[in-house]
């Protein structure tokens, strides 16, 4: 029955992004910038890439705290999923890299 529970808990684990685990070394962190063509609302978008869950949370509430609140509506300045945050203007997603680069 152990065995059985450590066989799960080793899968879920495996199932975890590896920056969830372990703190990575600040060198290997880097934010994904882009522009989408078909995404005409909020065309502008970054993915931080190996932050820690904590690091996660701390942007997820400053972008709330500057930006307002996620709002799906036409009128929302951006909109997040999945650790990748989508912007209506480009000026938004280089005050976000500024922050946090």
């Amino acid at each position: 029955m152990i065995k059985k529970r450590a066989m799960a808990a080793s899968r879920q684990l495996g199932k975890m992004h590896s920056s969830m685990l372990i703190d990575v070394p600040a060198d290997l962190k880097r934010i994904d910038t882009g522009y989408a063509d078909n995404q005409p609302k909020w065309p502008y978008w970054v993915q931080p890439q190996y932050y820690s869950v904590t690091e996660m949370y701390n942007i997820e509430m400053w972008v709330q705290a500057t930006f307002g609140d996620i709002l799906w509506a036409d009128e929302g300045r951006w909109v997040g999923s999945d650790r990748k945050y989508w912007f209506r203007n480009e000026g938004d997603r280089t005050l976000f890299l500024l922050k946090w680069t």
